[in-house]
């Protein structure tokens, strides 16, 4: 599809980070130490989460990265709650941060939980550790400042715990972290809680034994409307959220300003099956695809019908605010809503999970054109990619069933031949 920028090997790093270290280092080699140390670099100022603490005056960390006796060094510089990373040194820098590249690599992008670093050192850097300099610089800050001792101290005490906090805000980056996504939906100002949805522990529910897994993630719906320079607050939040994942948004309107070291967006209509079926075949399959578009039904419907193909098994499929399906406006009817709405198309796939108890039916186990779990809560279902397992209940039991309502309410069924009664 064209117009949307290349991933520039950060595809196969998160994926490589699983493997051993002969493998990882190979897609280093690959890829490039130098460009490996700038996606990093990249990935840490996205994720830093700046203090306020640290306030108006910026607070500079020098960052090395080294790989193989080469170090590639960037200046962090932290203020007004933002970070900013890149390349060289800051010479008012107040510490330093340093990490071997396989080591910073498996932090940022880990396979499990409770990956540790191996190897980060970080020290302060005093301004008065050159020679010549020392108790004597000190008595002339006190002099120049026209400030007593205590003031100083005072005063030297409050910057240090800004230089802490900020160290702590640089190593904190440096790592998957364990956020909630209540916090990372606070952080990005995703609606998916706090306000107008409740949905974010509906998500951690499903999607948590998938977090440090190389998942794909497509978005339908950016958010922001027609502006361009608007929405793709979900879209941090799962990049956040999935230290590995490769997220895609799609949305009808160009999103130029939505971006991230591992965010793409696609223009396209949801409601367009040629796109759609455009959109599988060149980015999927995917491990989750959320429907937070229009919301319109016939949408959701084409969308489901087209997509739903290109999870894989294991895999969701979301679909977010239901209640759609009562709203005129949006294709909806007040209940009993027809097929035609979302909530019908949830009760014809609750309909098609149990089509193996219908009598005379047979189920093909190789089929996965229909979810194998349905899990509906308020506004939001989950539908999981799988083959429905169980053969469901006996045949002669069916048939039993069928025998019985043709004979009428209150009848008792007979007894099988060679079973007691």
């Amino acid at each position: 599809m064209p117009g949307m920028e290349s991933w520039n090997g950060i595809d196969e790093l998160v994926s490589a980070v699983g493997g051993r270290d002969a493998d990882l280092l190979r897609v280093i080699g690959r890829i490039g130490p130098g460009n490996v140390a700038g996606m990093l670099a990249a990935e840490i100022q996205e994720r830093a989460d700046v203090p306020s603490s640290v306030g108006t005056t910026t607070v500079s960390i020098n960052l090395r990265i080294d790989h193989d006796g080469t170090a590639y060094r960037y200046a962090v510089s932290l203020k007004d709650g933002q970070a900013l990373v890149v390349p060289g040194e800051a010479d008012d820098a107040s510490a330093e941060v340093s990490y071997s590249l396989l080591d910073l690599t498996r932090l940022l992008y880990p396979h499990r939980p409770d990956y540790e670093s191996t190897s980060r050192d970080a020290r302060l850097l005093w301004s008065w550790d050159q020679p010549g300099t020392g108790k004597l610089q000190m008595e002339e800050m006190v002099q120049r400042a026209k400030v007593d001792s205590e003031q100083m101290f005072a005063a030297g005490q409050a910057w240090m715990a800004r230089v802490y906090q900020s160290v702590h805000c640089l190593i904190s980056a440096c790592s998957a972290g364990s956020a909630s996504l209540n916090d990372l939906a606070a952080r990005y100002g995703s609606d998916k809680w706090g306000g107008m949805h409740w949905y974010t522990p509906r998500y951690m529910n499903h999607f948590s034994p998938l977090r440090y897994d190389p998942v794909k993630v497509l978005e339908i719906g950016i958010g922001g409307y027609k502006y361009a320079s608007c929405g793709g607050e979900s879209l941090y939040m799962w990049q956040h959220f999935f230290p590995r994942g490769l997220i895609y948004g799609v949305d009808l309107y160009p999103k130029p300003s939505v971006r991230g070291s591992r965010i793409r967006t696609i223009q396209g209509d949801q409601n367009d099956p040629s796109f759609l079926r455009s959109l599988a075949a060149e980015f999927g399959p995917f491990d989750i695809i959320i429907d937070d578009g229009s919301h319109i039904n016939e949408h959701v419907r084409t969308s489901f019908e087209e997509l739903f193909g290109s999870v894989r098994p294991g895999g969701y499929y979301v679909i977010e605010d239901l209640h759609t399906s009562f709203w005129p406006e949006f294709g909806g009817e007040a209940p009993p809503c027809s097929s035609q709405t979302t909530i019908g198309l949830l009760k014809d796939l609750l309909e098609g999970l149990h089509v193996s108890e219908y009598a005379g039916r047979e189920l093909d186990r190789t089929q996965l054109a229909h979810p194998s779990e349905v899990c509906v809560y308020h506004n939001i279902a989950f539908l999981r990619k799988g083959i429905r397992s169980g053969h469901g209940i006996p045949d002669w039991i069916k048939q039993l069933g069928v025998q019985v309502g043709s004979l009428g309410p209150g009848s008792e069924p007979p007894t099988p031949s060679g079973r007691g009664g």
